[in-house]
């Protein structure tokens, strides 16, 4: 099974107005998602505020995702602070179906997170984990650059098979990627820069747009493995404006209420997030409208 192949949304935790997990809400998302050209799931991301999780409310969604996606992969977000916390989350998440664990960087002792202490860290998760490992590249998140060399280094372990590059710092993918061996995988999971990451040749993209557009995610895709290059960058360029909405510019908040604009469920964020209200909502639906528009 190919890992990171096409697109795969970083499926949002709805939550009720007291707090708690909207189960139901998952679950319709998950429904809803049944008939669009989605590779798989990514369970327990950043966009799915895992950070704010108990272990089990993590384990639950878990199943919920592994029943209801069928044949479709599962990634599940399994990185922690400690090596023995991922482990063993790791292991949980193995018995529940997960088809491979994605391992954020440890970052709260940044200055100490050396690329030696990095590679010791994935190289322990790795040797311990049931199933295939993807590193996870986040620093908008983690504050902490990823070590250019560490693919690189980590890339002859045969359980790691791939990482999430989401920095969308395009000479840093581009190191890493002529710098890792054809087997192993790179995703994309910064939609402004989808199709220069293609280019270069990630194989995947792990898009928070996807949540709220995955239609217009999916063809941007189709259309550059076509080989219609024109297509594709004309949908990257009408994808780019919401894509930035719902991420770096108003956060799960946004890309949750994009998702009930476009008919889905986002729920509630939980505290201490605010959530998005109807403020945006207007500039909200005219990205979604150009997007489906750029897409057609």
């Amino acid at each position: 099974m190919d890992l990171l192949r096409g697109i795969i949304p970083p499926l949002v935790t709805p939550f009720r107005s007291d707090g708690e997990l909207d189960r139901a809400a998952f679950e319709a998302n998950l429904d809803s998602y049944a008939g669009e050209d989605l590779a798989g799931y990514l369970v327990l991301g950043s966009n799915g505020e895992a950070a704010t999780l108990d272990e089990g409310e993590k384990l639950s969604l878990v199943a919920l995702a592994r029943k209801a996606s069928g044949s479709r992969r599962l990634l599940v977000g399994t990185g922690l602070e400690s090596t023995r916390a991922t482990m063993l989350l790791t292991a949980k998440v193995a018995d529940l179906g997960a088809d491979a664990a994605l391992v954020l960087t440890p970052h709260y002792y940044k200055s100490q997170m050396t690329q030696e202490a990095l590679r010791a860290y994935f190289e322990a998760v790795a040797d311990a984990s049931p199933i295939p490992v993807l590193l996870y590249s986040v620093p908008s998140f983690t504050s902490l650059p990823f070590p250019p060399g560490l693919a690189a280094g980590l890339a002859g372990h045969p359980k790691i098979v791939g990482m999430k590059e989401s920095s969308g710092d395009l000479v840093l993918l581009s190191r890493i990627l002529s710098t890792v061996p054809p087997s192993f995988s790179v995703a994309c999971g910064s939609t402004p820069v989808l199709y220069p990451a293609l280019c270069l040749g990630a194989r995947a993209g792990i898009l928070a747009v996807a949540c709220c557009a995955p239609s217009a995610s999916a063809s941007l895709y189709r259309a550059f493995e076509s080989g219609d290059f024109e297509r594709a960058l004309r949908i990257q360029r009408s994808l780019t404006p919401l894509a930035t909405a719902v991420t770096s510019l108003y956060g799960v908040p946004g890309l949750k209420r994009a998702m009930e604009l476009a008919g889905r469920r986002g729920g509630f964020v939980r505290a201490p997030l605010l959530g998005a209200g109807p403020a945006r909502d207007a500039e909200l639906k005219a990205l979604l409208a150009q997007a489906l528009e750029g897409a057609a």
